[in-house]
């Protein structure tokens, strides 16, 4: 069944129609999955090829989908209406048949567009098929109004962070006996498909030492010494909206290793404190810096402070298009946004080391979105 009400997706719909009415368009075909999902309640993994939903601005949306895949449409979308792509071969020559038969084949329609999926729309063939249609490509017209989350995805992102805080205990415990970071991950894997989780936007990062300071390294039978962290950033997915959080864990962590740690929570709690609607990006990225620096550890933070989090396909994870913080961003927050905020240190010789969270907007401030302490896991956690 749909992961929301019918009256939660008429809503989003008619605030994309209420946009191509304004801009003077008269529909709109969505590629992007997510938007898809956001938009429909339809996903599937075989993104891979085209699929579209087409949303009219004056008459009822329909989907134009691979026809393998139209059990999924009866079992997850609130659209019931839909064409089916029989021939892959000819899938553009399908929608353009579809498009025809809906009446759509006339006027200017927004084609959203990007660079990792626009060989599959081949605007110019299109063109041909459709002569009638002025297109105007777009990247940008559902991703502002996802921006801000409802309470039900709230509620499912709430969940996913849920998940993926169990999936950390149950890496830290596998230290007891792991011998290398494939054991944790292994352990981490298997709490979160034990849990329900559906597969993430990325995998869960389980590296052991100083190969963790490598961007996106992944688990590779590194052997763990006694004093080694292991590096665990764990994101799970609930109706795809994710939830994600990171620790580091170890049998003896140095004091080197909790001291960088104690930096990262503590950007976490400046940053929470700092957020609250109508304050920018960038003060909530300054409040966060400048708690590290006082500390002496500036240097080791070079990433962005936190990205927007909540629908996600492969092969990314956040929606740092949409929003995320970092230094001088003078965009406004505003309530019902959702952020996985990220000072991860990068310390040579050491590895990667951070306390990451998953938190929201509220009317009044912030709020963690987990329970986990912030602090780093050990052996018995």
């Amino acid at each position: 069944m749909p992961a929301f009400s019918a009256e939660e997706y008429e809503r989003r719909v008619e605030n994309v129609r209420a946009a191509l009415r304004e801009r003077g368009c008269d529909a709109a075909v969505i590629t992007q999955p997510e938007n898809i999902c956001y938009l429909s309640g339809f996903w599937t993994p075989g993104y891979h090829v085209f699929q579209a939903l087409v949303v009219p601005a004056r008459k009822p949306p329909f989907l134009v989908v691979r026809n393998i895949e139209v059990d999924n449409v009866a079992e997850k979308s609130w659209i019931a209406r839909h064409h089916a792509i029989d021939n892959l071969d000819r899938a553009l020559d399908i929608f353009a048949e579809a498009m025809k038969a809906e009446g759509v084949d006339s006027g200017t329609i927004v084609m959203e567009v990007d660079g990792a999926r626009q060989a599959i729309t081949r605007l110019d063939l299109l063109s041909e098929l459709l002569p009638n249609v002025t297109w105007a490509p777009d990247a940008n017209l559902v991703d502002p109004f996802r921006a801000c989350k409802s309470d039900g995805e709230i509620a499912y992102i709430r969940a996913a962070v849920a998940m993926a805080e169990a999936a950390l205990l149950a890496g830290a415990r596998s230290l007891r006996d792991a011998r290398t970071d494939s054991d944790v991950a292994a352990a981490v894997h298997g709490e979160l498909a034990r849990a329900g989780s559906e597969f993430t936007g990325s995998p869960p990062y389980i590296v052991a030492g100083a190969a963790s300071a490598r961007t996106h390294a992944l688990h590779a039978r590194r052997p763990i010494g006694d004093r080694d962290h292991v590096w665990m950033e764990v994101s799970a997915s609930v109706e795809r909206y994710h939830g994600a959080v990171s620790r580091i864990a170890g049998r003896d962590l140095t004091g080197e290793a909790r001291r960088h740690f104690a930096a990262s929570a503590a950007a976490v709690q400046a940053m929470l404190a700092a957020m609250r609607p109508g304050v920018t990006a960038g003060e909530v990225d300054a409040a966060g810096r400048a708690a590290v620096d006082r500390l002496g550890l500036s240097h080791l933070w070079r990433n962005r402070a936190a990205y927007s989090l909540g629908l996600s396909f492969p092969p990314g994870l956040g929606e740092g298009h949409i929003i995320d913080l970092k230094p001088n961003d003078p965009r406004v927050l505003r309530p019902g946004m959702v952020f996985h905020l990220i000072p991860i240190l990068k310390v040579p010789g050491l590895g990667a080391v951070g306390c990451t969270e998953t938190v929201r907007v509220t009317p009044d401030g912030a709020e963690r979105l987990g329970a986990l302490p912030l602090d780093a896991l050990d052996a018995e956690a």
